[in-house]
């Protein structure tokens, strides 16, 4: 439901089976939340907490596919890019580079505030 009738707000979910809560990561200010309630209302064991994310994951998918394409660009600056990652939270993309302390400020200049993180 998430991906298919709000993917400008839908992150992810995830699911503590100890506690049989069910969350659910977005971002504020779309009926997701309203939606999911009314579907979780079926199963009133079931626990339901959201979670704030910086984006949705069709945006930090995006933003993720922007940076991997200028990989050879920031290579050629001297600034070789290992890994790139979602982070699990939806807190933005995830910047692996052995050179992230000299490259973290333009890193984050460049893409904005989806950067979670450059490390």
């Amino acid at each position: 439901m998430g991906m298919t009738d709000y993917p400008d707000h839908y992150f992810g979910t995830c699911r503590d089976r100890s506690t049989n809560t069910l969350y659910v990561m977005r971002v504020p200010g779309s009926g997701l939340d309203a939606a999911v309630a009314r579907t979780a209302a079926d199963w009133p064991t079931v626990k339901v907490q959201f979670a704030d994310a910086a984006g949705s994951r069709g945006q930090l998918m995006a933003l993720l596919n922007r940076i991997r394409a200028d990989t050879e660009e920031w290579r050629a600056k001297g600034v070789v890019i290992e890994a790139l990652t979602l982070a699990i939270d939806g807190a933005g993309v995830v910047v692996d580079t052995p050179q992230w302390q000299s490259a973290e400020a333009e890193i984050r200049a460049r893409y904005g505030p989806l950067v979670a993180e450059v490390r």
